[in-house]
This record gives structure tokens, C-alpha cells and sequence, in this order.
């Protein structure tokens, strides 16, 4: 991997920090991402409530707004109707709630994963008709289509879709009630999460109503969960939700969530967007990937403390499956990879009876990391494929799919992750065609840089730089962490762990201070027998992590390289 280190002028660093009124360490950081004038810097500093767009910039959100408080008034149940994702989840607990909270009669549904496909049909229409529901909101999905909807008004049923997955518009859209800050010409800000634009919804329906917002704002750390979770650009409101939210989980409301903390030992710890990828998601997430997802919403919902331990219990036993499950697929899809030419592979496109279609969506995404190609795993079972893609930068797999969506029982998603059912007879038919498209598109190499933001040497990290560096959090698309270079470094001690024993951690020193580290898939650089003897420069940044109950300095290393060769020189 390449390094990338252009200093700024000092001139520059100084003028800035004194026209920001920062330090010259967080004024070269933010130099380095690109600011330059005094509003959007503070903006950025301090994302606040006040600063959400206007719900009713969204075109059609009157009409929506004016459905829901209808639905109110007449005393007529109305039904969310989430996704089985971390998403779709908080999306339908956090409207729920709000509209409890003003006395909006709501249920919700979550679609199993196992059992229904993508999005609101007819069977879950009859269902929701059955419990007198009157209005169905979907939340972060759509529809399986028009006519389910025409089905629903003969009924005497309404339905309004949020979601933020299409890009493109469709003819019979006009039809339809629908939030979507893709599809909206007005809505500046496109990169909302499900559970965004359930908030956004949400601000719509309180501030028509006159209510106070800050019963609304009790349940950021809600919404802020399904943003986190679902990868979404950390700019513009998503920083306003991941920040606000981060600040209500120290004193959630949800009991399940304060039980959940205690299990991960975070009662005392500033939880943060790490903490919510790595701990806290895929634990939600684990009970709809193997198939009992509406536990994920009850999970939120439920307040008695016996029910809340069983499902905690539950989501431990669903992730421990999950590994399991996917390190199988993993390992069984990697062996059939290698008995192609892997070295002119253009695309990887396997499917197996034996693999979980809760699964596979994961394991695409790292074999398209460990190949840089397209990758299509599909999971078979009466006749039919699960499909989930993970593609790379030029080829757009969703446009693909809907440019063949005649072979296709149903498919959606986005341009680099998608996913379709098929009938298994049409699989080698569509194997020739979405190969023929993949190598047909201009596939753009990326040669893998690392920017570095600042030579900055491991003996001056204090609660300042740390300090300084919360203030441009969270971290994430769009906004990656700042990163530092130091030079010389020893380790001192040096473990694998993890899968293939691709990780380590140890302790690293320079002079006189030292530091616990933690690398990722970094391991293979290591010579366990020299490393002792050699020094490296090291790419890293300084984080907070509790360790045998103290509160300490960890240095997350991104890349290092190997200082000089003095162990191989009298070693071979």
C-alpha cells in the first residue's frame, strides 16, 4: 500500500487556527479535509438539532404528513412494516415509539428473512388488514409492487413508503406516497439511512402538530444505531444523528439497550461509533440473519427484564451461528474459487443448497475485498436463488440487474449492493449475461493509498490530540479518521489473533513512553522472530479503550513498514 504525506505551510496552519480559534493540530485537520471558511467549519465542529433541513422540503411530505395525522384523528391503527436489517429495525421502533408517544395508535411488522421476500406484498397486506390496520408505512424498503398497493386500496387500506435504496424512478412512482431523498429533486441531503428518513417523517408529523421535538429526540440513539449500522456517508444530518444519539444512548430510554450495555461492560464507557459497528450492531443484526428477526424490534420494545435477557440471549446464541455459518461459506466458497484460474478471475459466481441466505451477504463482501472483482453468492432452496452481491468501483451491479430484470423473480439494492431471487433453471443463462456486462465495464483499478494527515510522533499523544480529535468525529464514509505517521518505532511485544491469525496486538515504544496496539489484517507483515531487532515507521491514530478496568491510550495501526533490514542481513 502506498503512503500518501503532503505538509502544509505553517503560514497556513497558523493564519487558520487563529481565524478558527482551534489548535494548529486540529486546524491541519481539518485543513487536510478540505475546509477553508469559518461557517462550515463550525457547523462541523458542533453538528446541532437546529441544524436539520426542513422535513417538508421533501416534496410529497404535506401529503404524507396529512395521511398519518388523518389516520389520528379517526383513531385508526396504523402499521409499520420494517426490514430485517439493523436498518429497517430501528427504523420501525423508532416510529413506533414516536407516534406512541403522541398517542398514535401503531403496531409493527418485521418481515422474516427466512420465510418473505423483499418488501410489502399482498400476503403481509391481507395480514395487516386482518389486525384492522388502516395506513401501512413502510421503512427502509418499498414495495413488491404497484398492484399490491392498488390490492390495499380496495381494502380500504393507504400505504406510504420511506426508503432510501432507489435511485431511479419509475413511471408508476406518481401513483405512489413515497420519502425518498434519492428520488427528491428539493431534498438536498441524499444519503439518509432508513432510519433517517423514518426520523425525518417523524419531525414532519410533531411539528404539524405543534408537539414539543424534544419528546421526538428522546430516540435518537435509535435512529442513530440503524445509521451507524447501515454505512452511510457521515456528513451533513448523519453527523447530527450519530453525534445527538451517541450523547442519549448514556441514558437510553430503551431498557434493552441499557441490559444490552451492561453485557458488553459499556455502563461507564463513552460509547462510540466503533462500539455500535463492532459490539452492539451485529448483535441486533444476528437475529435477522438467521431468520427471528422481529426479536430485533422486540428487542427495543419490550420493557419487562425477564423477556429482554432471553432475547439478549437469543442474539448471543444467532451471532455465535452467524460466525459459524459464515466462516464455512467462507472457507467452502474459497476452495471452489481456487480451482478456477484465480489469477484472470473477472467475476466470482457460486451458489450452494448448504448455505444460509442470512450469510452470504457478509462473505460476498470479503471475497470482493480479497479478489477486487464482483461477487455473487447465492444461497439455493426450492428451486429458487438467493443472490447477494458485492461489487467494486466501475461496475454498477444494480443497473445491471435492471437492465436484465426479465431473468429475475425480484432484485433491488445499490449500485455496488444488490441482491435478486431467480429460478435455479435460469442461472447459467444469468451467469452469461452478468459476466458478459461485468466484463464489459470499465473496472477501475484502485491502487490503495493511504493519506496520512500529519507526521506526528507516538510521545506526544495526550488527552488534547484526543480531544481534538472527538471534535471531528464520527468517523466513517466520507469522513475517514485522521491518520499520522511516526517514524523508528519499536515492538516490544507482538500476538496474533483471529481468523488465520490475520491480526495482532502487542505494545509498541518510542523513547520512553509506550503504547498497546491493535492492527487489522496486518499480521502477515510481521517476522515473529525478528521484530525484536527492528524498527518500523508506523501509520496510526490514538484511541480511548478501557483495559483491566483502566481507562488508557491505544494506537490503532493502519500500515507499517520495516525500517531498515538489519535481521535479514545476517540471517540469510
Amino acid at each position: 500500500m502506498e503512503w500518501e504525506y503532503n505538509p502544509l505551510p505553517e503560514s497556513l496552519i497558523e493564519s487558520k487556527a487563529n481565524q478558527w480559534k482551534v489548535s494548529k493540530f486540529l486546524s491541519t485537520l481539518l485543513l487536510k479535509k478540505g475546509f477553508h471558511n469559518s461557517e462550515n467549519v463550525d457547523e462541523f465542529i458542533n453538528p446541532d438539532l437546529t441544524l436539520f433541513r426542513d422535513p417538508f422540503d421533501f416534496e410529497k411530505m404535506e401529503d404524507v404528513v396529512r395521511k398519518i395525522i388523518n389516520a389520528k384523528e379517526k383513531k385508526e391503527k396504523i402499521f409499520i412494516y420494517g426490514d430485517y436489517d439493523v436498518d429497517g429495525i430501528t427504523a420501525a421502533v423508532f416510529l413506533v415509539l414516536a407516534f406512541r408517544e403522541i398517542g398514535i395508535e401503531v403496531d409493527y411488522y418485521i418481515p422474516n428473512r427466512m420465510e418473505e421476500s423483499y418488501g410489502l406484498d399482498k400476503k403481509t397486506i391481507d395480514y395487516i388488514h386482518r389486525k384492522n390496520g388502516r395506513l401501512v408505512i413502510t421503512v427502509d424498503t418499498g414495495i413488491n409492487s404497484i398492484e399490491d398497493v392498488r390490492y390495499g386500496r380496495t381494502l380500504g387500506m393507504d400505504v406510504i413508503i420511506t426508503d432510501h435504496h432507489k435511485s431511479v424512478k419509475d413511471k408508476e412512482d406518481d401513483e405512489l406516497l413515497y420519502i425518498n431523498p434519492k428520488l427528491s429533486e428539493k431534498y438536498k441531503f441524499k444519503y439518509l439511512a432508513g432510519a433517517g428518513v423514518a426520523l425525518k417523517v417523524a419531525q414532519g408529523v410533531y411539528k404539524k402538530l405543534g408537539e414539543n421535538l424534544e419528546k421526538l429526540y428522546q430516540y435518537l440513539d435509535i435512529v442513530m444505531i440503524g445509521t451507524v449500522a447501515d454505512v452511510v456517508p457521515m456528513t451533513d444530518e448523519n453527523r447530527i444523528i450519530i453525534r445527538e444519539g451517541l450523547k442519549v444512548i448514556k441514558n437510553t430510554k430503551v431498557k434493552g439497550l441499557v441490559y444490552l450495555m451492561r453485557y458488553l461492560k459499556f455502563q461507564n464507557k463513552d460509547i462510540n461509533t466503533t462500539d455500535i459497528s463492532y459490539f452492539i450492531s451485529p448483535l441486533i443484526n444476528s437475529l435477522g440473519r438467521i431468520g427471528i428477526s422481529k426479536l430485533g424490534a422486540d428487542f427495543f420494545m419490550k420493557d419487562d427484564e425477564f423477556e429482554i435477557y432471553n432475547i439478549i440471549e437469543e442474539m448471543k446464541k444467532a451471532n455465535k451461528l452467524r460466525r459459524e455459518l459464515e466462516k464455512n461459506i467462507y472457507d467452502e466458497a474459497n476452495i471452489m474459487i481456487k480451482k478456477r484460474d484465480v489469477k484472470n478471475l473477472k467475476y466470482i459466481f457460486l451458489g450452494s443448497s448448504k448455505w444460509h441466505p442470512g450469510v452470504i451477504g457478509v462473505v460476498s463482501s470479503r471475497l470482493s475485498v480479497k479478489y477486487g472483482v464482483p461477487v455473487i453468492l447465492m444461497a439455493l432452496k426450492d428451486g429458487l436463488a438467493k443472490a447477494s452481491c458485492r461489487s467494486v468501483p466501475g461496475v454498477n451491479i444494480f443497473n445491471i440487474f435492471k437492465k436484465h430484470s426479465e431473468y429475475l423473480v425480484r432484485f433491488g439494492g445499490h449500485d455496488l449492493a444488490a441482491g435478486f431471487i431467480a429460478k435455479k433453471e435460469k442461472l447459467h443463462l444469468l451467469e452469461r449475461i452478468i459476466g458478459e456486462e461485468i466484463e464489459n465495464s470499465p473496472l477501475e483499478v484502485e491502487k490503495r493509498k493511504l493519506s496520512i494527515d500529519l507526521e506526528y510522533s507516538i510521545g506526544k499523544i495526550d488527552e488534547n490530540m484526543i480531544k481534538d480529535i472527538g471534535k471531528l468525529a464520527p468517523f466513517g464514509l466520507d469522513n475517514s479518521h485522521p491518520l499520522f505517521l511516526d517514524r523508528n518505532i519499536s515492538i516490544e511485544d507482538f500476538k496474533k489473533f483471529g481468523v488465520e491469525d490475520r491480526h495482532f496486538n502487542g505494545i509498541v515504544k518510542k523513547g520512553d513512553k509506550s503504547f498497546q496496539i491493535v492492527a487489522f489484517d496486518l499480521a502477515s507483515k510481521i517476522n515473529e522472530q525478528g521484530y525484536k531487532v527492528q524498527k518500523f515507521d508506523i501509520v496510526y491514530y490514538p484511541e480511548k479503550i478501557y483495559f483491566k478496568g483502566e481507562e488508557i491510550f491505544q494506537l490503532r495501526i493502519k500500515d507499517l513498514k520495516i525500517k531498515d533490514d538489519f535481521f535479514e542481513v545476517f540471517t540469510k
